[in-house]
């Protein structure tokens, strides 16, 4: 028999006070499994608010569900305004549902003050098995009359040493669903400056059946300035995950997506077994990034990622993507609907014979670029119809070119200085020197292939190649 509801709510808020404050909080409880929560805080100075609900029903590791729900803003001085709704309800027991919504909006200004804050869920439902057949042919199968389907899925939110930022967030939970959107930036409320902040986001999605397990994660970190960072997590019968990133800060950014197939005939036997794996990261060290990137994992999986990078100075940046898909059929074991079943194996009359192994894998690899486009879709489908036997199809395009970069600004300042037709002051100093020549070599790819790229062939051999800058050092040295 399932256990009763099992719901508790608790609601922290302590401010201190630096100045003044308007603070709001009203809650509504028309029964045990329904709350509201509203809080209102505009205040200068130190505050944390905090909130946790926690929900029940039955037994989640075997036949029921368990939700949780908690966040925490702090701050130890600076300008705090924070609006956060957070309710909890359903039509009953089994249908039970958190919901949770915040604005806020942070400025530390000169005291030297920060913020942190916190957002952390997670859903988990367990539903047994409901197997009429008889032991025997349980054993057989390797059933067992334990939870047979489990659904598990988290989110989470980290800020840390912010001292402007602005942040909206939205929660949605209930049982096998869960739903989040964050949307953040470093700017000051009024637009005018931006500082430096620490925010990681983390997801993670599992379900597990008898036949199948389908596990996705993700996993973004920057630090530094960003000027967006939106985040849209969704598990359900599927997992999915859009994401945007502008900003100027250091990025990591991992996903992984893994599937696992096990499929049984009526009398318990594996007839095809497969893997899907898909995996991204990004990394860069600094630099101008505007990422955005898409991926739905369910029996098929599909991603999108559109990026773009540019570095400041000594910044780079690397990326990789991976989908790699194995399946194993085999071949001659009874698919029929007969009830009979035979203990711990296969019917007496089956041949079982191997067929040759299906693999596909694609793969993309930039490493260690100062500038970067990459554009690239990718779709698995392991071909689970007709018992397995339907092809694996794999489809991977990647696009990736890394610019040539240029100082355009030389084209202003460059002279010639001598009047033979060939700019050899470039930083516009009107001599040629040391600075010049580190300027010719950084912009020497661009220069030799433009339109003007005559006047730098300074040995006049009738082309721009490295023997021109050979020429160009000498010069420098004989000055």
């Amino acid at each position: 028999m399932l256990r009763p509801m099992v719901f508790r709510a608790q609601t922290i808020i302590s401010v201190l006070l630096a100045g003044s404050i308007l603070m709001l909080l009203l809650v509504s409880q028309s029964c045990i499994a329904e709350i509201s929560i509203g809080t209102v805080i505009d205040t200068v100075g130190m505050a944390h608010d905090q909130t946790m609900i926690s929900q029940q029903y039955g037994n989640p590791v075997i036949n029921g569900s368990a939700s949780l729900f908690r966040d925490s803003t702090m701050t130890n001085g600076g300008d705090l305004k924070l609006v956060k709704t957070v309710s909890s309800g359903g039509e009953s027991a089994e249908k039970q549902m958190i919901e949770a919504q915040k604005v806020l909006s942070y400025d530390a200004g000169s005291t030297g003050s920060h913020l942190a804050a916190s957002e952390e869920m997670i859903t988990t439902t367990a539903h047994a098995a409901d197997d009429n057949a008889s032991a025997l042919c349980v054993l057989a199968s390797g059933d067992s009359s334990q939870a047979n389907t489990s659904f598990t899925a988290s989110a989470s939110l980290d800020i840390a040493s912010a001292t402007t930022l602005q942040m909206a967030t939205r929660t949605r939970i209930s049982t096998s669903d869960l739903q989040y959107a964050v949307s953040a930036n470093t700017s000051q409320p009024g637009g005018n400056r931006s500082n430096p902040a620490l925010i990681t986001t983390t997801f993670r999605y599992g379900t597990e059946t008898a036949d199948e397990m389908n596990l996705v994660s993700d996993r973004s970190k920057i630090a530094g300035l960003f000027d967006l960072f939106n985040r849209v997590y969704h598990a359900g019968e599927e997992a999915t995950i859009q994401a945007e990133t502008q900003g100027s800060g250091m990025v990591t950014a991992k996903t992984i997506a893994e599937h696992n197939y096990a499929p049984k005939n009526t009398t318990g036997q594996v007839e095809w077994t497969g893997s899907t794996v898909y995996a991204s990261t990004l990394l860069t060290n600094g630099g101008d990034l505007d990422e955005t990137r898409t991926l739905a994992a369910d029996n098929d999986l599909t991603s999108q990622r559109v990026v773009n990078y540019h570095a400041n100075g000594s910044n780079s940046m690397q990326s990789e993507e991976r989908l790699v898909v194995v399946k194993k059929v085999l071949s001659g074991l009874n698919t029929s609907s007969d009830p009979s079943c035979v203990f711990g194996g296969q019917s007496s009359d089956s041949n079982v014979t191997n067929i040759p192994v299906q693999s596909v894998s694609a793969s993309s690899q930039v490493m260690g670029v100062d500038s970067a486009q990459i554009v690239s879709r990718a779709s698995m489908d392991i071909g689970s119809d007709n018992n397995g036997t339907s092809p694996v199809v794999v489809r991977y395009q990647a696009d990736v070119t890394s610019p040539v970069q240029f100082d355009a600004t030389i084209l202003q300042r460059m002279t010639d200085p001598d009047k033979d037709g060939r700019f050899e002051d470039l930083n516009g100093n009107g001599r040629q020197d040391m600075q010049d020549l580190v300027l010719l070599f950084k912009n020497f790819e661009w220069l030799s292939k433009s339109s003007i790229s005559t006047r730098f062939d300074y040995n006049s051999n009738g082309r721009v190649d490295l023997a021109d800058l050979t020429f160009a050092f000498k010069q420098v040295r004989q000055k």
